[in-house]
């Protein structure tokens, strides 16, 4: 890790995950952010494959027993913690201050057209304990390894790659223009209801997936917000195609950009290389 001469951090350490009761760490998603000017990160140690990210931040994501299972629960609780970590003063333009005040959010840089990077890495690691005075670290506090694998994985799938990958490669070998099948694997045109159920699950995952990676506009609250109300129905003027049915991203204000988002491998190796100009470092707990 590279870093200028002075280190000081931009904020003093976060007691977010601190309990009222004897200040013990609690929640069910630990999340360690570190800005970084450059990160790399191996993802595939077979094929010797790296991903590579630029200013920005890197979120080292670990969940605890008794997160919630894949549903609307979890989803919230994932899309609540985006939109905290996107929107805090975490990161920073190219320039650092020594009064801390080039701390901005991704939101806020994003707003402005400035590119940002999101390098979020499965860090099972990240719930371990280690009592006062013991040597060896505890990790019953770690929920089920695929539980956790499911949870990173999930919420980075575009919605046109929903059912390409995942439970759902292999069963399908057409698809419409926004990616939901329409034939099965050998070819047969799905039943009526089995297009139904598909069309829900597409809506519903579409839905989490534009909450997650919008950037909101000026006065759209950061957090614990909803979907802005439609606009009204003379303010559309193009009509409806297949491939534009169901939930889309809202339109970027003009001038503004979305972060890069990359992700690691839970389960495997994962080499890692960081630049900073020094630590910044928070960790949280939702």
């Amino acid at each position: 890790m590279e870093g200028d001469a002075d280190t000081t951090p931009s904020a003093a350490p976060s007691d977010a995950g601190r309990s009222g009761r004897g200040g013990t760490l609690g929640g069910t998603m630990h999340a360690v952010v570190q800005r970084c000017a450059r990160a790399r990160l191996l993802v595939d140690s077979a094929a010797d494959t790296w991903t590579e990210v630029g200013r920005g931040l890197v979120v080292y994501i670990s969940f605890a027993k008794g997160a919630p299972a894949a549903g609307e629960e979890s989803g919230r609780l994932l899309r609540q913690a985006a939109k905290s970590i996107l929107g805090a003063p975490l990161s920073s333009s190219e320039h650092w201050k020594a009064d801390h005040t080039d701390a901005e959010s991704v939101v806020a840089l994003c707003r402005r057209g400035e590119p940002q990077s999101i390098l979020v890495v499965p860090q099972a690691s990240l719930v371990a304990k280690l009592e006062l005075g013991e040597k060896s670290l505890k990790y019953h506090h770690q929920c089920a390894k695929a539980l956790q694998a499911k949870r990173a994985a999930a919420s980075q799938i575009a919605p046109d790659q929903l059912f390409k990958t995942g439970e759902y490669e292999g069963k399908y070998s057409q698809y419409d223009g926004r990616g939901v099948p329409t034939h099965d694997a050998e070819g047969g045109e799905l039943s009526k209801s089995a297009l139904k159920k598909l069309e829900k699950i597409y809506a519903g995952h579409a839905k989490k997936y534009a909450k997650i990676f919008a950037v909101p506009a000026e006065d759209t609250p950061l957090a614990g917000s909803e979907v802005p109300a439609e606009a009204p129905a003379e303010a559309h003027t193009e009509a409806p195609t297949e491939a534009s049915e169901g939930p889309q991203l809202p339109p970027l204000p003009e001038g503004a950009c979305l972060p890069e988002v990359r992700h690691g491998t839970f389960g495997g190796r994962q080499g890692f290389e960081l630049t900073s100009g020094g630590p910044f470092t928070h960790m949280l707990v939702f």
